[in-house]
């Protein structure tokens, strides 16, 4: 069976979660031994692959996003036809306008949040435009959460049978005893994963530590881990002290130190498509607190301390009791790895797979 992966996203320098787990299931398509797996996207996007791994890039001459979007619409779906493909994989929301002939076109779609304004002007115009075209073109739509397959079908009005789960997995080696490559970090600090935008709340966060270190006295500074905000998402600036620390970007062996080291991970978010710093926090065996909206307690369940964002004091509370209840902070770690275990890329990789026969 021939696969051919749209993998013009790959190609962004500091890739946001969908691409990455994008990036992380290509490799895995890739190394399966039954598949004839096409790569198509900027040069760039090799460095993700092993040597022999060919990307296609006929006519993408850039990776600029911007032009990238008008070659996956145009060039990609004649080099699909031209390379006759079995099944054409989307995997960031980016299916052609239009039927391939021939060719099962399988489209993720992770969140609506552009779809229901949370992205910049340009990025949402896109979203609303594109979204919903490829995904009345494409044979079936993936996504990562039931929550996530209710939303779709809702704000794209796309019929629930034409939807599918394939959920996230955690990387093993998140699991291991292995402790990453050393930051320079605090002794004692409160971690948050992510990107700087309005949604993922880290306002909440930075008031509600202050408060903490204003009225309880802990030590701990907070270490706030993530790419630069990428024009298409509306901005949050982060103002920097001596006690709130912004990384930017970090290895993946630099993000599980940060991870392993911290007293407490806390995920704000008030919408996400599936969430998966939380889950990687818990395999580290890092207590983790989490809002209680879109996925997150579909993802995380009872393994994480979920605190409700529009709820005066309940993060204060939750924060408190995470950094200083040692009976509960036992509990995260033990449950929280128990539940980490359960999403795993082989898994993820068994459903997507399942997908690739016409239906």
């Amino acid at each position: 069976m021939k696969i051919g992966i749209n993998a013009r996203a790959f190609s962004d320098p500091e890739p946001d979660g969908a691409v990455q787990t994008a990036i992380e299931l290509t490799r895995r398509l890739v190394a399966r031994e039954e598949f004839d797996v096409v790569v198509y996207g900027h040069p760039s996007v090799s460095r993700y692959f092993e040597p022999d791994v060919a990307v296609e890039s006929a006519g993408c001459v850039t990776g600029s996003q911007f032009f990238g979007v008008a070659w996956e619409r145009t060039a990609l779906p004649l080099l699909a036809l031209r390379d006759d493909l079995d099944v054409l994989l989307c995997p960031n929301g980016n299916a052609p306008p239009f039927p391939v002939p021939g060719c099962t076109v399988l489209m993720y779609i992770h969140d609506v949040n552009a779809m229901k304004g949370m992205s910049s002007g340009i990025h949402r115009l896109y979203r609303r435009s594109m979204v919903p075209i490829g995904a009345r073109f494409a044979d079936r739509v993936l996504t990562v959460s039931e929550f996530s397959k209710s939303e779709i079908c809702d704000v794209l009005s796309i019929p629930p049978e034409k939807v599918r789960v394939v959920y996230n997995g955690v990387d093993e080696h998140y699991f291991d005893e292995d402790p990453g490559e050393r930051l320079d970090l605090p002794d004692q600090y409160i971690l948050y994963v992510g990107a700087m935008n309005p949604r993922k709340n880290v306002g909440l966060l930075i008031d509600t530590y202050e408060e903490l270190r204003r009225k309880e006295g802990i030590p701990h500074k907070l270490v706030l881990v993530g790419p630069q905000n990428k024009r298409m998402y509306k901005n949050f600036e982060v103002e920097r002290s001596d006690d709130v620390l912004v990384t930017g970007f970090v290895s993946e062996a630099q993000l599980k130190y940060a991870y392993r080291n911290a007293s407490l991970f806390v995920y704000p978010s008030t919408y996400e498509g599936f969430g998966l710093p939380p889950l990687e926090a818990m395999a580290c065996g890092t207590p983790t607190i989490a809002s209680n909206r879109s996925s997150l307690p579909e993802i995380l369940d009872s393994a994480a301390l979920l605190f409700d964002p529009d709820e005066r004091g309940d993060l204060y509370e939750k924060m408190y009791l995470g950094l200083t209840d040692e009976p509960t902070r036992t509990s995260l770690r033990t449950e929280g790895r128990r539940r980490a275990r359960k999403f795993t890329w082989d898994r993820a990789l068994r459903q997507l797979v399942s997908e690739f026969d016409p239906q």
